[in-house]
């Protein structure tokens, strides 16, 4: 029988820093599933520094950036 094959190395994953936060904690803007499945279409996971994987919502993430500078939030800006 042929050996099973490997699970590819994560190389597309991105590492979670500050430019990524933006002045926001992890909880802030983690994947909270909105659709229950999490797979909305503006969900990114990105490596934590220290070992894990963070879901963040790209969604959430933009509109509490536009919240903070006052400027009016759009989906049409993250498509």
């Amino acid at each position: 029988m042929g050996e099973a094959p490997k699970r590819p190395a994560a190389k597309s994953l991105r590492i979670l820093d500050d430019a990524v936060l933006d002045g926001f904690s992890l909880n802030d803007i983690k994947c909270r599933s909105c659709s229950g499945y999490g797979n909305c279409g503006f969900k990114s996971n990105y490596l934590i520094p220290e070992g894990g994987i963070a879901s963040i919502c790209m969604r959430l993430r933009k509109q509490l950036q536009c919240e903070r500078d006052g400027v009016p939030f759009s989906l049409d800006d993250l498509m």
